[in-house]
């Protein structure tokens, strides 16, 4: 979470899609360290919309400019709710945290493939932002971060819950109460991190992946998507093997399956693509 100079302009969101359909999003506030205040929420809802709507996306890349991802909400704009004093603009406990809520939950739940590439730092809602995609890669001299309850606050954006799916209840509440500094390293270990690069290189990195993922079988991304996030919500070994199931059989019947046998059959590289 940053304070930023006051003057400096609010983050803004750019957006490229490649063309092999990889959309890059990226946060640029460079002043400010890229922070993803209420004003970037609009722009990032919008461009998550399309990624899942349009056919011709493929992959989403989320990144931060100027060597950092983000850092996290902007405080100074922060408004606390009925304080008197408060002169700011953004209510962490109201309109501006739903709707931050919704663009990452419509990240969370996107059916295409999305990586976040980190750079600098990915400290609060970055950190959250950072979470809700399928795969990180960050720079060797990177860190996350959730600094709430040092400020007197509660983490926001579905970091509790996003730490504590991943790492259980005991690991979670340390990196959420003690507010330290997780370099990308011990990310890695505690697998919330996928690869570690030389400093300058996630993002070239993490567009590699997305190519890949880009050119690979649609239909059957999604569904293991679906599946990964049906184990999450699944605690019985039982009741997840209905789920797979129905799943699998889904894409038996699908052009990918049936192109990536053919191939595999002819000895020859699958074009899914063309499958299409």
């Amino acid at each position: 979470m940053t304070s930023g100079p006051a003057e400096a302009e609010p983050t803004r969101l750019l957006t490229e899609i490649t063309p092999d359909g990889v959309m890059i999003l990226t946060f640029h506030g460079p002043h400010q360290r890229n922070a993803a205040g209420a004003e970037v929420m609009p722009a990032l809802r919008a461009a998550v919309t399309r990624a899942g709507e349009d056919d011709t996306v493929r992959a989403v890349v989320l990144t931060g400019s100027e060597g950092y991802f983000s850092a996290g909400g902007n405080v100074r704009k922060m408004k606390l709710g009925g304080h008197p004093e408060s002169k700011g603009v953004f209510s962490p406990t109201g309109a501006g945290l739903v709707r931050g809520q919704e663009v990452l939950d419509r990240l969370h739940r996107l059916p295409k493939p999305t990586i976040a590439a980190v750079e600098g730092c990915a400290v609060g809602i970055g950190w959250s932002f950072v979470l809700a995609c399928d795969l990180t890669v960050a720079a060797e001299d990177s860190f996350f971060m959730a600094p709430h309850v040092r400020l007197g606050l509660v983490a926001d954006g579905g970091c509790a819950w996003f730490l504590t799916q991943a790492l259980g209840s005991r690991r979670a509440t340390q990196l959420l109460t003690l507010g330290e500094r997780l370099p990308a390293s011990r990310a890695a270990e505690l697998g919330l991190v996928n690869q570690v690069t030389a400093p300058g290189a996630a993002l070239k990195e993490a567009l590699d992946w997305a190519g890949r993922l880009a050119t690979g079988p649609q239909d059957a991304l999604r569904l293991t998507k679906h599946l990964v996030r049906a184990a999450e919500r699944t605690p019985a070994f039982r009741d997840f093997l209905d789920t797979e199931l129905v799943t699998v059989n889904l894409a038996l019947h699908g052009p990918d399956a049936h192109e990536g046998l053919a191939a595999h059959l002819d000895r020859r590289e699958a074009d899914f693509g063309h499958a299409r």
